[in-house]
């Protein structure tokens, strides 16, 4: 991506004074960073609003600041959109903190992510796709901040997930969250969840009555062959008795 630029003039107003500089179209904000003081400027919010769009939070945007209508401070000010402070009602654009970097000190700061591709198992298997992260804070020096990190889940199945670990991140770029964290996950919709939830309850029921007929079946037979030695006891008794009998006539 091509260098930023913003141009900004110093601000001679502040407080509620700003109120003024809003209805001429300018927003009121302030450069600070590492050993540096606070400068107060103001900028075109037109202008910002168009450099916002395409630098986001995590882009250098060098500022050339105007100590007059027409002259510079002779200083490039390369700095991070660190906060748009912006009317809960309006959006409109109230304040913004622009905080300057060394660019050759490695920063840290929040990243989107961005998932594209579709999954076949939202697709065809009625899936539901959950982001549960969508932003990484990441370091890098400033100019190797990514805008964006994208994370493809086309592959991604069903009760599968993409963690932290799975993230491909640019040359010179590094996470400190837990690899495992979980970014993305597929999970059934509440309707497969409920009939899969049925299924398994029809099953366990079946196994059970199944478990209850063999268990029947098996005490049945015990019976039936307590029953056949019985009788194969009283015989053989029987047969005793009439031999002693006649053994004594």
């Amino acid at each position: 991506m091509a260098d930023i630029t913003l141009r900004a003039q110093v601000r001679t107003l502040m407080g509620k004074k700003t109120s003024v500089l809003r209805r001429q179209g300018m927003i009121p904000g302030n450069i600070y960073g590492r050993g540096l003081q606070s400068l107060p400027v103001q900028i075109d919010v037109h202008q910002f609003r168009d450099v916002l769009a395409k630098a986001g939070t995590s882009t250098v945007v060098d500022v050339h600041v105007l100590t007059d209508a027409t002259h510079e401070d002779g200083k490039s000010h390369p700095v991070l959109i660190e906060h748009v402070s912006t009317h809960p009602a309006t959006g409109k654009v109230l304040h913004i903190d622009l905080r300057q970097v060394d660019l050759n000190r490695p920063v840290r700061a929040a990243i989107s992510i961005v998932l594209i591709g579709e999954s076949s198992a939202v697709k065809d298997e009625g899936g539901v796709l959950m982001q549960t992260l969508d932003s990484v804070e990441v370091e890098a020096l400033p100019r190797m901040l990514p805008q964006e990190i994208e994370v493809d889940i086309s592959d991604l199945a069903l009760d599968g997930q993409l963690t932290i670990g799975d993230l491909r991140l640019p040359p010179g770029v590094t996470v400190g969250a837990d690899a495992e964290t979980v970014v993305a996950r597929i999970v059934a919709s509440k309707l497969e969840q409920e009939v899969a939830a049925e299924e398994a309850e029809e099953a366990a029921e079946a196994a059970e009555a199944a478990e209850a007929a063999e268990a029947a079946e098996i005490a049945g037979e015990s019976e039936t062959d307590g029953e056949s030695e019985s009788s194969g006891d009283n015989d053989s008794s029987s047969g005793r008795d009439s031999g002693s009998g006649g053994g004594g006539n």
